[in-house]
């Protein structure tokens, strides 16, 4: 078979399985195209799971062998759900999340009378733990004035789940800024199916046309 033929059949190494596409892509152990390449995937992925529309299951998991007899599966040991988040240790009851969410001016000039949700309630009996947070600010032309300091407190709330915040001063410079929160205060007491915001204490800023985004680490925690 011709070199670049070869190459082509592994490009389209693929399955599906109930609508999961699984794709391998090519593995240059030889020469093709007159290059030796072993090991190379042209800067591609090694291999792509590809979800089909809507998917609600875990993406991914991993069980042991205490499912033998079918239908019965194990227990999970890790899984990636279908939003990339995981657990892990076989213990489903933990989840470890992540998530960006981009702040306008709009949103930074209210953040005391109006805070930002960052993450939904999650239902009852699970609880939202945050665990870091990166706060990366990008200044535009017009300096805000007023506000307070700044950090991730539950829906309602007024109280930073982290030792420390994003100071007042640091949104109110003229200049752009990466700041990065962590760890959770201790003793923190966990509330049940309430969502985290983005809050600023002491008052809302004014005047500027700053944005921002904010990168939040968090575990799901299953309560009892």
């Amino acid at each position: 078979m011709p070199e670049l033929s070869m190459a082509r059949l592994f490009a389209r190494n693929a399955s599906r399985f109930s609508r999961l596409f699984v794709r391998l892509h090519v593995n240059k152990d030889q020469t093709f195209g007159g290059a030796a390449a072993f090991g190379d995937y042209l800067n591609s992925q090694m291999a792509v799971i590809q979800l089909p529309p809507g998917q609600v299951a875990n993406a991914l998991e991993i069980q042991d062998s205490t499912g033998n007899a079918a239908p019965a599966q194990g227990n999970v040991l890790f899984a990636v759900d279908a939003a990339g988040n995981f657990t892990q240790g076989g213990v489903p009851s933990v989840k470890q999340c992540v998530v960006r969410v981009p702040l306008t001016a709009a949103q930074i000039l209210t953040l005391n009378t109006v805070p930002v949700s960052l993450v939904a309630a999650p239902g009852a009996g699970i609880a939202l733990q945050v665990d870091a947070m990166v706060f990366e600010f990008t200044y535009n032309p017009v300096q805000f004035t007023g506000g307070g300091l700044v950090g991730p407190v539950y829906h309602g709330q007024t109280t930073n789940h982290l030792s420390g915040g994003v100071a007042a001063a640091t949104i109110l410079a003229a200049a752009n800024a990466y700041v990065s929160l962590g760890p959770p205060i201790t003793a923190f007491p966990l509330i049940a199916n309430t969502g985290i915001d983005l809050y600023a204490a002491t008052g809302n800023f004014a005047a500027g046309n700053s944005t921002a985004v904010v990168k939040l680490w968090y575990s799901q925690i299953t309560l009892g």
